[in-house]
Parts: C-alpha cells; sequence; structure tokens
C-alpha cells in the first residue's frame, strides 16, 4: 500500500527536510499550478470534486478530467455519493420511504453511469460522506450501508472508504463505527481515508481533517489489520486527509501536527 498526504506547504517543506516519509501527494483537482509544485516534490494523484446524486455530471469538463487522470497516473476517478436535503424538498432527512430512496438510489446511479459512459465503470471509485441526522443537508439514506452496497451493485464502481465520514456519521446517528464500516461493500474497497475528527467551535460541529485523537487512531489501526489480515481488499493508497491549501483546511494545517503524526501512520500502514 502506498501512503499519500494531502498536499500543503507545510507537508512540502518538512519532506524537503528529511523528517517524514511519504510515497505521494493528493491533491485538489481545481488548480494545475499547485498539482506542478506538489509534483516536484513528490509523485501526486487527484481527488476530484464530484459528487453523484445531485445531478451535476452534465456541468462536468469531462476533457480535463480525463487530462489530469492521464497526466498524473491517477488510477481511479471518485465521486461522493450524495443526497442533498435542497433536492428533496418536504422529505425527512430520515426518511425510510421506500419510494424515496428508490428516488435517491436513482439520482446516484443515473450520475454515475453518465460518468461511466466517458471513463469506464471500472476506473470509478464511490466514496461515503457525512450525514448527521436531523436538520442536517444530507438524506440518512445515502449511508446506508445496503443503500451504497446496491449502487455498487448496479455501477460496478469500487468503494472509497473514508473512516473518518463513517465515524462522524455513526457518532451522530448512534452506531458502533466498527460494525457500521463493515456493513459496508468492503470486497469491492480500492482506496482508504484517515484523517483525525474533533469538535470544534461553540456550535460543537464535528470536523474532519483535524489532528489525530486515541479514538481516531484506534479506528485507523483496527482498519489496517483487516486489510493486513485479508478481510479487506488491500487499497491502493491510504490517504491522510490532514493539511492542505487553501482557506478551509490552512487554519487547521499544523506542522508540528504532521511531523509527529504522518511518521505514526507510516509505521500502521508499512
Amino acid at each position: 500500500m502506498k501512503l499519500a498526504v494531502n498536499y500543503s506547504k507545510e507537508t512540502e517543506e518538512l519532506i524537503q527536510e528529511g523528517a517524514i516519509q511519504v510515497d505521494m501527494f493528493k491533491c485538489p483537482d481545481f488548480s494545475d499550478e499547485l498539482i506542478k509544485q506538489a509534483e516536484s516534490t513528490k509523485r501526486s494523484y487527484i481527488h476530484f470534486d464530484l459528487n453523484a446524486g445531485s445531478g451535476q455530471m452534465g456541468e462536468v469538463n469531462w476533457e480535463r478530467i480525463k487530462y489530469l487522470k492521464k497526466n498524473t497516473n491517477t488510477p481511479y476517478i471518485n465521486v461522493h455519493a450524495v443526497a442533498y436535503a435542497k433536492d428533496f424538498p418536504n422529505v425527512d432527512v430520515l426518511t425510510t420511504d421506500q419510494t424515496d430512496i428508490k428516488k435517491i438510489i436513482h439520482a446516484v446511479v443515473h450520475d454515475i453511469e453518465m460518468l461511466a459512459e466517458k471513463v469506464g465503470a471500472e476506473n470509478i471509485i464511490l466514496e461515503n460522506v457525512i450525514c448527521r441526522g436531523k436538520g442536517d443537508y444530507m438524506m440518512r439514506p445515502i449511508i446506508e450501508p445496503a443503500v451504497i452496497s446496491g449502487i455498487i451493485g448496479q455501477t460496478g464502481c469500487g468503494l472509497l472508504l473514508d473512516i473518518a465520514h463513517a465515524q462522524m456519521t455513526s457518532m451522530c446517528l448512534g452506531f458502533d463505527v466498527k460494525d457500521y464500516i463493515s456493513q459496508l461493500p468492503l470486497e469491492h474497497l480500492k482506496e482508504l481515508h484517515i484523517t483525525g475528527i474533533q469538535y470544534h467551535d461553540e456550535s460543537r460541529r464535528l470536523r474532519d481533517s483535524m489532528p489525530m485523537t486515541e479514538d481516531d487512531w484506534n479506528l485507523a489501526s483496527w482498519s489496517l489489520k483487516q486489510i493486513k489480515a485479508g478481510n479487506w481488499p488491500e487499497p491502493w493508497v491510504v490517504a491522510f486527509e490532514y493539511g492542505g491549501v487553501g482557506p478551509i483546511f490552512e487554519w487547521r494545517t499544523d506542522k508540528k501536527v504532521l511531523a509527529e503524526q504522518l511518521p505514526v501512520l507510516y509505521n500502521l500502514v508499512k
């Protein structure tokens, strides 16, 4: 397994100083200049800002997607399986109505099939998202293991497992996170994302892309043990989603955290 980390200037500095070891950078898709800068230090792959289930696929610049995939040797095009509450007015976020669930599945499958026509289903991986429950912007059915399994079964794409997303969903909805993850279609695992989660500011809202806590390390260690024991397929890459660029990430990118936590994760992965 390769170990990747979100590209940031802090991580780049640590690599150049010889303070940490990683195999790759994980880069966003919005800046050719940033990708070029990242690749001047480490091989990089692209994490695409694509959502299946939002009707976005009709607006995608396919030529750019294909160019970035080929130019960086990114093996898979990732999509987030989404069901935004705004797209289902007058439907309860926690709906269990089968008609509502079928509409959600249809929307996601439709978008993935559009993408598959351009790049092939075998080149697509589906990422699990977060549902926080009542009052949230994400419909609960889209995080249900049976729904995710059904979508992957219908489309033939792979699974990108984000264990921080699974952990946040489980905490908000009262699941046991290991039991929840174990119900996902792990036989299709292609990529794994790991990062810390913490409550942030007075809103007490859970955020990911935070420093790892003891609970986060325990879940990461458990997940990697499942892979090494052969219970889950080995993903092509494990990405540490801490740090980054731009106002969304710069305030939570600490060079000291990276210097302390990346070597621990490197040892777990390797």
